[in-house]
């Protein structure tokens, strides 16, 4: 019976261990090796600091800290877990871009915010630099994809553009829960 109580016990501590996470698929299409990074701003970048409740949102931002992708060669692609709640940044370092993809393209996640309405957003931008075609596909939401410096609002920050396109509709949405993205490079 004690056997049983403690197995019971050991079984909902290791349960409420496990985090949720997101599956981001990392697809080399361009005719050379790239190296993805990922990049947290949770302050940065967004009001969703590190602190409960801040910018408005119930939940913080919680950091990647796992490992980063691994130089995908030619038609490599590599899947990795983000926890859930993550704000940050996904780019291909050129050996130019920043530590969080400063003078590069980039694309930018706020998961799991908890809003009701947009609880887990994502775009592309160029507003530092266009050095990059990218596309971000997710299961159940739309596809952005943006292949040239000039990228209509739809798809993409454009470069220098502080005003997000004058309504942030660079900016998806898509419901809640975790879901699999796919960044590729060179679509």
């Amino acid at each position: 019976m004690v056997r049983s109580i403690f197995a019971v016990v050991a079984c909902l501590a290791l349960a409420t261990v496990t985090e949720a996470a997101h599956t981001f698929n990392f697809r080399n299409k361009c005719g050379s090796s790239i190296k993805p990074v990922i990049a947290n701003t949770n302050c940065g970048y967004s009001p969703r600091c590190s602190t409960p409740g801040s910018g408005g949102v119930p939940n913080p931002a919680i950091s990647y800290t796992g490992a980063q992708p691994n130089t995908l060669g030619a038609g490599q692609s590599q899947s990795l877990k983000i926890n859930s709640q993550w704000n940050g940044r996904i780019f291909a370092q050129n050996g130019r871009c920043g530590a969080k993809g400063e003078s590069c393209t980039v694309t930018e996640f706020n998961l799991d915010t908890g809003s009701q309405w947009t609880p887990q957003a994502y775009d592309i931008s160029n507003i530092q630099g266009f050095t990059q075609s990218v596309r971000i596909e997710v299961n159940g939401c739309d596809t952005v994809t943006c292949t040239n410096v000039k990228c209509d609002c739809k798809s993409a920050y454009p470069p220098g553009d502080l005003s997000g396109c004058g309504n942030d509709s660079p900016v998806h949405g898509c419901g809640a829960g975790d879901r699999t993205w796919t960044i590729t490079f060179c679509p």
